[in-house]
């Protein structure tokens, strides 16, 4: 850019100079948004073009801005540095940036720091008691296995982490496990990165609460950090009404060892609650509707229902059909290559799977397979109206896409929940019966 501008730039006289910087002036307030970002982005930008030398470096930045320039940021590291050192706008440095991302110590478990950042975040002395209801969300995310030194302490960071408690129950379980020799071989390196995350349910808060390093994570494990996370979220004065996680088997053991019993169990005793209050466990929709799908695309299952088969080939035999039609003579336009050979990454996609599982579909399979695809269309149009019930993101979008199972509820005896008990339930529950029973061939039954 500047050997462009050198070699074909035009250098201005002071009077058309000034008449430029006075018709920006008197333009600036119809051009730009007096109560937006972009009023705050114009002003630090003129601010900063205008200094020069040593008085760039006590630069004030606006916190809009330094917040912005954080997401840009995260989106990608070399794109923010190419838009610095271009020239076109002024912004704050990656040492300035760096001040604001690690304010606070970062660590493992639970930190009071970290707690007063949520209260911050929350202004909880001010805010109204239906702001305080929160979800704790769970998760466990692959990392990839190394040791870094910490500076700042001495310690190498890597190794699992899981707690006073559990750590010492490892060792224990370790030392009656193995060798002497392997006893001395030290510490296991973490594979995995099980995080707590806060989330308001009535409000747009996104909070990163607490990760614990572990190589493999069990229920068992689980259970002690995550009632001390709720121990400390209610004495904060928040209200956890309940907690949220995929459907792996950590999860269900987690909840499974609140009730040996076989029932199906939903809530407990909120026990560090004020109030008479419960805690509910949910299963995270999207992994519910990727689990769908993939068990359904997957070639060492067979899914038999009623006498008929659900069979993914018959997806495949609808996207073959519109394969290299127009778009207006498709009957499922959204249908493409990758929705059909699932890579690894697609099977993480949830749009692909809430595509898969549409009413699009449902009806298309029902116009071009017959009878023969009955059993699958039924099967994909009550997990789209099941996806679709537990989607609803705001008050209108069930009117512009005419599905009445996307409108807000608005009672506790609206008829979708009457559908998800008679209907929904029924369907799968009269599946597992008929599983049980041993009707159909061992190698379905297996599947």
């Amino acid at each position: 850019l500047a050997s462009v501008t050198a070699l074909h730039g035009v250098t201005l006289d002071e009077e058309t100079t000034s008449d430029l910087h006075h018709i920006m002036l008197e333009e600036e307030e119809q051009a730009v948004q007096q109560d937006g970002f972009q009023k705050i982005f114009w002003q630090q930008h003129k601010e900063a073009a205008s200094r020069s030398g040593e008085s760039k470096k006590g630069m004030r930045w606006h916190p809009l801005m330094v917040r912005w320039c954080l997401f840009l940021r995260h989106q990608s590291n070399k794109c923010y540095e190419t838009l610095r050192e271009s020239g076109c706008i002024h912004l704050p440095s990656q040492r300035t940036l760096r001040d604001y991302t690690h304010c606070v110590q970062s660590g493992v478990g639970f930190s009071t720091e970290v707690d007063c950042l949520l209260l911050q975040a929350m202004n909880l002395m001010t805010c109204p008691e239906w702001h305080k209801l929160v979800i704790l969300l769970l998760d466990e995310m692959h990392i990839r296995e190394d040791l870094v030194y910490d500076k700042h302490t001495g310690k190498m960071i890597g190794f699992t982490n899981l707690g006073n408690i559990n750590n010492h129950l490892l060792a224990f379980e370790k030392s009656m496990d193995e060798s002497e020799e392997e006893q001395e071989s030290g510490s296991v390196l973490a594979k995995s990165m099980m995080a707590f995350m806060v989330r308001g349910l009535f409000t747009a808060l996104r909070f990163p609460y607490a990760q614990f390093p572990c190589a493999s994570v069990t229920g068992d494990l689980l259970f002690e950090p995550f009632w001390h996370a709720v121990y400390r979220l209610e004495r904060m004065g928040l209200k956890v009404l309940g907690v949220t996680f995929d459907g792996a088997s950590v999860n269900r053991r987690l909840v499974k060892l609140h009730d040996t019993s076989n029932k199906l169990l939903y809530c407990v005793p909120n026990i560090h609650a004020a109030d008479e209050r419960k805690l509910f466990f949910f299963s995270d929709p999207p992994h519910l509707i990727k689990t769908t799908r993939n068990c359904w695309s997957s070639k060492s299952r067979m899914l038999w229902n009623n006498g008929s088969y659900i069979s993914w080939q018959h997806l495949v035999d609808l996207y073959e059909r519109d394969k290299g039609r127009a778009t207006g003579f498709a009957m499922v336009p959204k249908l493409k290559f990758e929705h059909i050979n699932l890579s690894s990454f697609a099977k993480m996609r949830v749009d692909l799977a809430a595509q898969v599982l549409s009413e699009s579909v449902s009806k298309a399979l029902v116009l071009t397979g017959g009878e023969k695809a009955q059993e699958t269309a039924t099967f994909v149009s009550l997990f789209d109206k099941f996806f679709d019930m537990l989607n609803v993101s705001n008050f209108t979008i069930g009117l512009r896409k005419r599905k009445p199972f996307l409108q807000p509820f608005r009672s506790s005896k609206d008829s979708r929940l009457t559908w998800l008990e008679d209907e929904f339930l029924a369907y799968l529950d009269k599946w597992r019966r008929q599983c049980k029973q041993g009707k159909g061939s061992k190698k379905l039954r297996k599947s």
